[in-house]
């Protein structure tokens, strides 16, 4: 499955919309945001994934609210200084394109000393004023679109990667020789990929450069499904199987609250089991 949608949930009537964005840290400690973060690693338990957090990810925490504090949005912050270049982050208003969730060293199991990317990711939205949807990529239709050549060439360690806006400053790197598909024995595929941090290694061949083009092509031409968040619905992305992506942020008061999971046959390289927090 790319994704499961769940409605009909409770709304938090203690949450009124306000007139501008809190901070983070407000945002953290508030009543609405923890609720709905008990919600999502309840929803996470159901389809037997297990919440957690990486080291260099985040600060270390397991609940992480995604929201424009940084800029870039369709309409300014208050203290934003326009020309200034905004990080690719999900603490930035800016459009993220199709991607799964980082790191992208390896899917499932430990390699090298790395935790392996998150089986899932849980959202809700604590506030969505304009009603900003996720889109949501499954990507089992476009790998079988793609010829088999196609797809051995995805699975060579062929690909380069950027390091990601969200880790901590000083911590993580951009990543070398990695593979972008490999085939799971429990889930048929894990697919990792960012459409603005990947590329093709300078060494690679050019069957695994047309791969990547055809790929990229695939994805273009993919309708998304579209997932309005509010606070009665939450979604859970299969961050092996499922490209995320949004457009630019609309109303910056738009809040949502994020959580990933480890589905039973990951192998993480852990750092502490209560709460759960892996080596990134």
């Amino acid at each position: 499955m790319a994704a499961l949608e769940c409605c009909d949930l409770n709304w938090l009537e203690d949450t009124a919309l306000p007139p501008q964005l809190p901070s983070l840290a407000q945002l953290q400690r508030a009543p609405g945001c923890q609720r709905l973060a008990a919600r999502n690693q309840i929803l996470l338990s159901l389809v037997a994934h297990r919440a957690f957090a990486f080291d260099l990810d985040n600060q270390g925490l397991v609940v992480r609210v995604v929201a424009n504090f940084q800029g870039g949005g369709a309409v300014a912050r208050p203290e934003e200084v326009i020309g200034e270049p905004v990080g690719r982050s999900s603490h930035a208003g800016i459009a993220l394109g199709p991607h799964t969730e980082s790191p992208y060293h390896c899917a499932v199991n430990a390699s090298a000393g790395q935790s392996p990317a998150p089986s899932s990711l849980a959202l809700s939205a604590l506030w969505n004023p304009a009603a900003e949807p996720t889109r949501v990529i499954p990507l089992a239709g476009i790998l079988d679109s793609l010829p088999a050549t196609d797809l051995l060439a995805l699975t060579a360690p062929a690909f380069d990667y950027t390091r990601s806006d969200c880790f901590t400053a000083g911590k993580g790197a951009n990543g070398y020789g990695v593979s972008l598909l490999q085939f799971d024995p429990n889930g048929g595929f894990a697919f990792r990929y960012n459409s603005y941090r990947h590329t093709a290694s300078a060494h690679a061949p050019a069957v695994v450069r047309s791969a990547l083009a055809r790929l990229q092509s695939a994805i273009a031409s993919t309708e998304p499904l579209m997932c309005t968040l509010r606070q009665d619905r939450a979604l859970l992305i299969n961050n092996y199987r499922a490209l995320h992506c949004r457009e630019v942020v609309r109303d910056n008061r738009r809040v949502l609250v994020r959580l990933f999971g480890y589905s039973r046959f990951a192998r993480p390289v852990v750092v502490q089991h209560d709460p759960l927090i892996v080596k990134g």
